[in-house]
């Protein structure tokens, strides 16, 4: 064929012709070679097991030869016939089988015998068939008193010994016949099976040469395919500059649209075309041919990736309505982090849009749009920021009409000195594990302090800000290894806190500027805030009442009922004031959540299903005074405690075994030590009690624990008249 007239003729193929050309190539190829070649492999394969299974006939005659001349000796010496008779036999058997499917028209049945089947060598048949089957049969005849003896050939007699008896004779006689007939039919046996052998390399040899002799002819009609093809690709260089030519225009358009434009296929990679804007929206050039979902990998989540996805699958049915899936789109506003390189990551809101493309009624591709919406959700998001923060000051407002002023001032001012210690605390250099530990309880201290008071008056938006504090250092206690560096992000959440703490402030002043003196003893928030207030009257400052006001919200959120008594909180004095009030806090906390048991428990086991919490403060004269708080739960459990504490690396399982009660419960006030399994906002951080040893240690007093399974627990604090300055000796606990 002339390369010229190939050029000329093959650019005017179409695609279509250009496939049915390379197709009947390919048949013509498969038609040449592949087939004769399959068949000539074939007929080797067959000729191979043939030859294969006359090589394992070739070795019964030797056997039958050899055994016949063991089996007279045998005879002679009176020994053990049996097993020479067996092995004559056998060797027959499987002569019998096979000859005569070897002699048979076609061989078929014998390749049978080996596990295979084919049509080679049908001329063993004719050339060996009469010669094997008169051979055989003579030999077959002289072999039948053999093979069928049965008998016991030796008579066993005292004088003589043993001896041949007449049957022992007459095989005898009828092995050395046998012997006889097998020195003349044997050896020509084994030689027409040799024969067969030969015949058998022989077609081997022949295939061998017809079978390379047609690879090398496939291996020729192979190159000529070859170049046929290098052709054809040259002469289709000139299509595709065209093509590239009629893309580059198209990208000329698509450059001036301001949104991504992109078209999907079906397997949902993107189309070579497509608007510049698409690769400024996602920070990447290598956009054609990306399949979609390498386009928004690592930039949204997984589950957004995987949904949207799915959807875009939905959109390939004919029978989906077009603007209903519409609506559901998951990518309708979708947050993305796009990198932008030297490892900073930029947040943009991107929204798809996507529309079926139809070319003669059938949906060939999605069209899809992109455009960058983050000025809109940012302004959107802010929107919403005030209002939130609106309706914050609302409800704060709202919470703060409902609290005692005097109480509310005492709060604030206890809160402004807890935030300054934590702000001291974490202005403190430390290089030592040790101290960056002991850091990290008074921070927890602080924290759970201001948490527990604020819980107790009903801020639930302070009391949520504290509560993410503690996640925050909670996370710090479980690291094993701690630096300065850690305690950084915290100054974020003190931050946040303290500028809610002073807009509480403000919120109060200006309550409290709005409302005018009617006498002269009237205390508003705005006098508390700007001075102590110094309680000189007998009442318990609405303690008590907060306290209930907590207790029953706990005992809602446990799904428990409790009563709280508050006795002599009135005798509370000034100095104490701030004490007692974070114990009273924490123990009315630990005794719904760990003393007081459900309804249905405490209804099984003959109680009340309200449970009892009672407070009870008591002045001792000159011996100072004791605060009491007991419930009527369930007890403390010894054994549980050993093993939380156990568990949580507090003592080893040798301290465990010597543990005596007192020492048991002296555990509760370490710091991090909980028997809550999954922590809340109420109980698990490890934090109260070791606040209530904290304070002990602050004023000098002592603390004690009693208790009584499945009757009460009792929380025993005795305080001195005064309290100790910061450098007396600290308490110790009974």
């Amino acid at each position: 064929m002339n390369p010229r007239s190939v050029k000329s003729w093959i650019p005017r193929l179409t695609p279509g012709g250009l496939v049915v050309l390379v197709i009947v190539l390919g048949f013509s190829f498969v038609a040449t070679v592949l087939i004769p070649g399959l068949e000539i492999a074939g007929e080797l394969v067959e000729s191979t097991v043939a030859l294969k299974f006359v090589s394992e006939q070739q070795r019964y005659p030797t056997i039958i030869r050899a055994t016949l001349d063991s089996l007279h000796d045998r005879l002679s010496t009176r020994a053990y016939i049996q097993e020479s008779v067996d092995q004559v036999r056998d060797a027959a058997s499987k002569l019998d089988k096979a000859l005569p499917v070897m002699n048979a028209a076609r061989p078929a049945n014998w390749f049978a015998l080996t596990g295979d089947t084919g049509a080679v060598a049908e001329s063993i048949a004719g050339k060996h068939a009469a010669a094997l089957g008169d051979l055989w049969t003579r030999e077959h005849e002289a072999l039948k008193p053999v093979l069928g003896y049965g008998g016991v050939p030796y008579d066993d007699n005292e004088s003589t010994g043993t001896v041949l008896n007449e049957s022992g004779r007459q095989l005898e006689r009828d092995v050395t016949a046998a012997i006889r007939a097998s020195r003349h039919s044997l050896p020509l046996l084994d030689a027409e099976l040799t024969a067969i052998a030969a015949d058998l390399q022989s077609n081997n040899a022949q295939a061998a040469r017809q079978l390379r002799l047609v690879m090398l002819g496939g291996l020729a009609i192979a190159a000529v395919l070859v170049a046929l093809v290098i052709t054809l690709l040259g002469a289709r260089q000139r299509q595709d500059e065209s093509l590239r030519q009629a893309r580059q225009q198209t990208t000329d358009i698509l450059r001036t649209v301001k949104d991504g434009l992109f078209l999907l296929d079906r397997d949902l990679v993107v189309g070579s075309a497509y608007s510049a804007a698409l690769e400024t929206l996602f920070q990447r050039k290598d956009i054609a041919g990306l399949a979609f979902e390498s386009l928004l990998k690592n930039i949204v989540s997984e589950k957004t990736l995987a949904t949207a996805l799915k959807f875009v699958a939905i959109l390939w049915s004919e029978r989906t309505n077009e603007k209903l899936v519409k609506s559901i789109n998951p990518l309708g506003e979708v947050e993305v982090h796009l990198d932008v390189g030297h490892g900073r990551f930029e947040t943009r809101y991107l929204q798809f849009e996507f529309h079926r493309v139809r070319v003669d009624g059938k949906i060939t591709h999605v069209l899809v749009s992109v455009s960058d919406v983050s000025a809109r959700v940012d302004l959107a998001r802010e929107l919403q920021a005030s209002q939130s923060q609106a309706q914050a000051q609302v409800d704060t407002l709202l919470g703060i009409l409902h609290i005692d002023p005097v109480q509310l001032g005492s709060f604030l001012n206890d809160s402004n000195a807890a935030m300054k210690m934590i702000n001291a605390v974490l202005r403190e250099p430390a290089r030592e594990e040790g101290v960056f530990r002991k850091k990290l309880d008074t921070l927890f201290r602080q924290a759970h302090s201001v948490k527990g008071e604020a819980a107790a008056l009903g801020l639930s938006s302070i009391e949520s800000r504290a509560h993410s504090f503690e996640e925050d250092l909670k996370s710090l206690r479980e690291k094993p290894d701690l630096s300065g560096n850690d305690f950084l992000p915290l100054v974020i959440k003190l931050d946040d806190l303290l500028t809610h703490l002073h807009s509480v402030g403000e919120l109060v002043s200006r309550l409290s500027s709005l409302q005018p003196a009617t006498s002269e003893v009237h205390h508003t928030s705005t006098d508390v805030i700007a001075s102590e207030v110094s309680v000189t009257d007998k009442s318990d400052s609405g303690l008590a009442a907060a306290l209930q006001q907590l207790a029953a919200r706990i005992a809602t959120e446990n799904n428990k009922e409790a009563t709280l008594l508050c006795v002599g909180f009135d005798t509370v004095p000034e100095d104490y004031r701030r004490t007692i009030k974070d114990i009273a806090i924490q123990a009315v906390r630990n005794a719904i959540v760990h003393g007081i048991e459900p309804a249905s428990v405490r209804r099984a086991a003959g109680k009340l299903e309200q449970g009892l919490v009672r407070l009870t403060f008591q002045p001792l004269g000159d011996a100072g005074y004791k605060f009491t708080v007991e419930d009527d739960g369930q007890g403390l459990a010894t054994d549980r405690i050993k093993e939380v504490a156990l568990k949580k690396g507090f003592i080893t399982a040798e301290q465990a075994a010597t543990l005596d009660a007192k020492q048991t419960y002296s555990l509760l006030f370490k710091p991090g030590f909980s028997t809550v399994e999954h922590a809340t906002k109420d109980a698990g951080r490890g934090v109260g009690m070791n606040l209530v040893a904290d304070l002990m240690n602050q004023v000098g007093g002592r603390v004690g624990v009693a208790t009584a399974r499945g009757r009460f627990t009792r929380l025993t604090v005795t305080l001195p008249f005064s309290p100790k300055r910061a450098d007396d000796t600290a308490a110790a606990y009974g």
